[in-house]
């Protein structure tokens, strides 16, 4: 019950914060390119650099094969790496919100909870423009878009809870331990790759994918596929869908509690 009103109670928080949530994203997503001549085009050319990269080490340097499980590598990739790079840098991003937001600790009519909402619209902006992109990008590679491809909407909502919970229990707890902001930056390079990016989990026999399933964002990536390359709705994986929310809501139940009880404390440590 008490579980219930304090989801409630942050619903309201939401609500009546919702002018303050846009103007600090908007506020956020211009303070990125407002001091650059290209602007929100950086946006767009960080990634996509990052991608290339990685697409002509492994096509001409490694010389990988032409494509993974019958997809092209091109779009195999790129489907892979897109919502990566949104998590990667979203979770960066939300780890040091409250250092980068330390003036508004003083100011007790606005729950600094709502900077990681910020922080992660913000992102979303340049996000969705990219999944955009990659949907007409597998089209041209004759992958239609229908009904499946929708399912994107679901992902993304379920990485940007993710990423919420986990925002709320890195950002307070950095404040207090400097090392938790570096080892974030450590588990997202290793995490990249042991997460199917770059590499097909098929490859992995069966009786050993249920290990690499328990990275949450495992199930993001998988999920990203099957929207973009007419795979299977998100329903008919119950097991890892049930898994990954019951992972997502204790970390997003774990971050607002320990972002409660640190909170106080603050002040003390900026």
């Amino acid at each position: 019950m008490k579980l219930l009103i304090d989801i409630k109670n942050f619903i309201l928080i939401i609500y009546n914060h919702r002018h303050a949530i846009y103007e600090l994203t908007k506020r956020d997503f211009e303070s990125q390119y407002k001091s650059t001549y290209l602007g929100m085009i950086w946006g767009f050319l960080h990634p996509v650099t990052y991608i290339m990269v990685v697409l002509l080490v492994f096509t001409i340097g490694l010389r990988s094969p032409a494509s993974r499980n019958g997809i092209p590598f091109v779009i195999f990739l790129i489907s892979g790496m897109i919502p990566w790079q949104f998590f990667s840098t979203t979770l960066s991003g939300v780890t040091r919100v409250i250092n980068s937001h330390s003036y508004l600790i003083k100011k007790g009519d606005l729950s600094l909870a709502i900077l990681h909402i910020a922080r992660i619209l913000s992102n979303l902006v340049t996000h969705i423009a990219l999944v955009i992109i990659c949907v007409f990008i597998a089209w041209a590679y004759g992958y239609i878009p229908g009904i499946q491809t929708f399912q994107l909407i679901y992902y993304i909502f379920a990485m940007s809870v993710l990423l919420l919970g986990s925002g709320w229990i890195t950002s307070s707890t950095s404040l207090f331990i400097e090392d938790i902001a570096n080892l974030v930056t450590v588990s997202i390079q290793f995490g990249f790759w042991l997460t199917p990016i770059i590499w097909d989990i098929t490859i992995v026999p069966t009786k050993y994918r249920w290990i690499l399933k328990l990275n949450p964002v495992c199930y993001i990536i998988i999920g990203y596929r099957d929207s973009l390359f007419n795979g299977p709705p998100f329903w008919v994986h119950i097991h890892e869908t049930l898994y990954f929310w019951g992972v997502t809501m204790i970390i997003l139940v774990a971050g607002a509690v320990i972002f409660r009880r640190l909170k106080p404390h603050f002040g003390e440590v900026i």
